[in-house]
């Protein structure tokens, strides 16, 4: 390989189709419980209505409504997520050359494409390969004796050919220590 063509890893047709087809679907879902949510809730308000009118307790009627509500708020939450999960696999790719590897998430702001995992380290600071959750972390710290600026860490979720990106780490990185 020569010094200026690294090779560039990304997620995959299928990877990303995936994504999005998870993210619409959820959208889809949370757009019709929402919708049936306001739906029924004249429904509920005239049953607390005639409740309160016949002197019957009413928490059940509002245990119900603050139950949708926050079904509606934790739905929000996981399209949120999957959001997130389709930048992260949208806009992922991993670049490798002969001084060694990057990060890089394009479809996110570059502040929180950092907290997520996007960085530069060299083969010889690479220290760990692990997973953690549903990314691929490279940790930093693997030359001892450095000092100097503090190494990212990298995260990715997915990219096509993760083998030969695996075993390409695992041949370069004269540093790296893992557990099983």
């Amino acid at each position: 390989m020569s010094v200026g063509s690294p090779l560039i890893y990304r997620p995959s047709f299928a990877q990303r189709t995936m994504a999005v087809l998870l993210f619409a679907g959820s959208w889809l879902v949370g757009v019709r419980a929402l919708a049936q949510i306001l739906e029924r809730l004249p429904v509920l308000r005239a049953s607390l209505k005639v409740a309160e009118a016949a002197g019957e307790p009413t928490w059940s009627f509002w245990i119900a409504i603050v139950a949708a509500f926050g079904a509606v708020v934790a739905g929000s939450l996981l399209l949120l997520a999957t959001l997130l999960g389709l930048l992260l696999v949208e806009g992922s790719q991993v670049l490798v050359d002969e001084m060694g590897l990057s990060v890089e998430h394009n479809a996110l702001p570059a502040s929180l494409a950092r907290k997520l995992g996007a960085g530069r380290l060299l083969w010889k600071r690479i220290s760990r390969l692990e997973r953690s959750g549903p990314f691929f972390v490279l940790r930093g710290g693997g030359e001892p004796g450095h000092t100097g600026p503090k190494d990212p860490t990298l995260r990715f979720l997915m990219v096509d050919h993760l083998e030969r990106l695996i075993l390409t780490v695992l041949e370069r990185s004269p540093n790296l220590r893992h557990e099983d």
